[in-house]
C-alpha cells in the first residue's frame, strides 16, 4: 500500500484563500513524559586504526528514539613526521591533514539495518563529501564550526615540537557532518525509532595515505619537491587514528507516540523513511580536450548530478597541495591533490582569464540534453548556488569565492533533476528511472590537459585526468511488522 499522507487543516485553509500567518496565531502546547540523554558507543574492534582498516560501530537498539543528526565520530589523528622532531634536518617531510580532515580520512561508508545494506557502501566517500561540501557548505560555517572541530583548512606551518609532543601534526577531530543515511537533513525523519526498524550498524573504511599533504621542513607549503630525498620521504607519509569512539543523542516520548506508530503499521502495513543515497562513476586516462563519460542507473528519484575531474595522480602519495588563487578568508587557501577538482579550462593565448574561456559542459538523461545548450564556466559557477536552492540576497553562500579557485581546485558542474519542495527529502521529486536502466552522459570540451611533469623538481602532473560523477538519489526504507525491512532504491 502506498503512503498517501495528507494536508493539514492550515494547509487546506490556505488553499481556500483564508491564509492566517502563523505569527498571529495564539497557541500553547507542551510535551509530556519527555526525556533525553547522550550515549558514548565504543567500536566493535580496536580503537586504533590505520589507512585501509575498518571501524565498525553498532548503534543502540532499545526503545528510545535516536537523533540521527547527533551521530558523531570522535578520534585522535597523528600524522607521520621526521625521525627526530626536536632537531629536524633538511629534506625531512611532515605529513599534514587535508581540508575537511575529519571526513577526508573516510574512504568508504556502509550502513546496515538488521544485517541488510541500506546504502550503496559509497566508495571514495571522502571525494563525494568534499565535492558536495563545495556547494552545500558556506564560508561562515567553514571558518567556525568546521575549522574548530573537523580541520576544515590545511595548516601551512611546520608543526612546532612541544613538551610531551612528538613534534608532528596531531589533532583531536570530530565528524558530525555526514552524507547519506547518517547525514543531517538527508533523511525525512530525524528521529530513528530503533525498536521498530531494528539494529543499525556503520562500517567505515579509512582512506589511503594519498589524502595526506606533504610539508618539507622549513620550506613554504605548496613548493614543489626539490630532490629525490624529499620525494621518497613524501611517498612514505602515513597517519594513525587513535581513541576512537562514537556518540549519539536519544530521546523517549510519551507512550502514545509508540502506540500511534503501531496503529499505523496495522493500517498501512509499513512505516516509510526517505533518505539520500549516492552512486559514483568515473572515467580515467583522458588526455584529449574533450570527453564523454557514460553510465547507467536505475532509481525511483534521481535528484542531482555532481560532476568534475582531477588529475589521474590523485591516488599517488606525496603530491604537494595547490595554493588557490584569490580564495576568500575562511575558505582555505590550500587544496590537497586528492581533492583538487579542476575545470582544465582553455582560454587560448593572450586572453583575459576573467572571461569565460573555451570550456563547455553538458549532461544528458536518456538522450535529453541538460541544459539545452553547451554551458560555459560561468554557468557552472552560477549553478553552484542555484542547484542547492541558495537563491536570493539573503541566502547562504557556498565555499567557492572566486573564479580562479573555482577553475583550479573547486570546480563542480551541477545538474538538477528534482524540484525543491517544502518537504525536502520527504518528497520524491527527481527523475524516475526505476525499472529501466536509464543512460546518463557527462560531456565536456574546450579543455587543455597539462603535460606530464616529474615529482622531483616538477608538479607531479600525470598528463591524464579522471572524471568523477556523484549521483544523488532518494531511496525509501520501509519497516514492517517484526522489523521486516525493505529498501526501494
Amino acid at each position: 500500500m502506498a503512503d498517501r499522507g495528507g494536508l493539514t487543516y492550515e494547509e487546506m485553509k490556505d488553499a481556500e484563500g483564508l491564509f492566517i500567518p502563523s505569527n498571529v496565531r495564539y497557541m500553547v502546547d507542551s510535551m509530556s513524559n519527555y526525556s533525553t540523554n547522550t550515549f558514548r558507543i565504543e567500536t566493535v574492534s580496536s580503537d586504533t586504526a590505520r589507512a585501509g582498516q575498518i571501524i565498525t560501530v553498532n548503534l543502540p537498539s532499545g526503545a528510545a528514539l535516536l537523533d540521527l543528526d547527533s551521530f558523531r565520530l570522535h578520534m585522535d589523528v597523528e600524522c607521520s613526521g621526521p625521525a627526530n622532531p626536536a632537531a629536524p634536518l633538511a629534506d625531512e617531510v611532515y605529513a599534514k591533514l587535508p581540508q575537511n580532515g575529519a571526513q577526508s580520512l573516510i574512504d568508504r561508508c556502509e550502513v546496515t539495518l538488521n544485517g541488510i545494506s541500506i546504502s550503496q557502501a559509497l566508495n571514495q566517500y571522502n571525494t563525494a563529501y568534499n565535492l558536495k561540501q563545495l556547494v552545500k557548505g558556506n564560508v561562515p560555517r567553514n571558518s567556525s564550526v568546521d575549522r574548530a572541530i573537523a580541520h576544515a583548512e590545511i595548516d601551512p606551518d611546520d608543526p612546532a615540537p612541544a613538551a610531551g609532543s612528538a613534534g608532528v601534526e596531531a589533532e583531536t577531530l570530530v565528524v558530525q557532518d555526514w552524507i547519506g543515511f547518517l547525514g543531517a537533513k538527508e533523511h525525512s525523519t530525524r528521529w530513528f525509532a530503533a525498536d521498530l526498524f531494528g539494529a543499525l550498524s556503520c562500517r567505515l573504511t579509512l582512506a589511503q595515505n594519498s589524502v595526506l599533504v606533504p610539508k618539507v621542513w622549513g620550506v613554504p607549503m605548496g613548493t614543489n619537491l626539490a630532490n629525490a630525498n624529499q620525494v621518497a620521504n613524501a611517498a612514505n607519509m602515513s597517519y594513525t587514528v587513535k581513541n576512537i569512539y562514537f556518540t549519539i543523542q536519544s530521546a523517549s516520548l510519551n507512550p502514545v507516540y509508540n502506540r500511534m506508530l503501531r496503529e499505523r503499521l496495522e493500517v498501512d502495513s509499513y512505516i516509510p523513511l526517505n533518505y539520500k543515497d549516492y552512486y559514483n562513476f568515473s572515467q580515467g586516462g583522458i588526455t584529449t580536450g574533450s570527453q564523454s563519460t557514460r553510465y547507467q542507473l536505475s532509481s525511483g528519484s534521481v535528484d542531482c548530478l555532481y560532476q568534475t575531474q582531477r588529475d589521474s595522480n590523485y591516488k599517488t602519495t606525496g603530491i604537494v597541495p595547490k595554493e588557490l588563487g584569490n580564495a576568500a578568508i575562511g575558505s582555505g587557501a590550500f587544496c590537497a591533490n586528492a581533492f583538487r577538482f579542476r575545470s582544465y579550462n582553455s582560454w587560448g593565448a593572450n586572453v583575459n582569464q576573467k572571461l569565460a574561456g573555451n570550456f563547455r559542459h553538458r549532461s544528458s538523461f536518456n538522450n535529453i540534453a541538460m541544459p539545452q545548450y553547451l554551458q560555459d564556466i560561468m554557468g557552472c559557477l552560477a549553478n553552484a548556488s542555484y542547484v542547492p536552492d541558495k537563491c536570493g540576497m539573503g541566502a547562504d553562500g557556498t565555499m567557492i569565492s572566486s573564479r580562479e579557485s573555482f577553475n583550479d581546485g573547486r570546480f563542480v558542474a551541477l545538474t538538477t533533476l528534482s524540484h525543491p519542495t517544502q518537504y525536502g527529502v520527504a518528497c520524491n521529486s527527481g527523475a524516475n528511472s526505476r525499472g529501466v536502466l536509464s543512460a546518463f552522459t557527462y560531456e565536456t570540451q574546450g579543455q587543455v590537459i597539462p603535460a606530464a611533469s616529474p615529482v622531483n623538481g616538477g608538479t607531479g602532473e600525470s598528463g591524464a585526468i579522471d572524471t568523477f560523477v556523484l549521483v544523488e538519489v532518494t531511496s525509501e526504507l520501509r519497516a514492517g511488522l517484526g522489523k521486516d525491512i525493505t529498501v526501494l532504491v
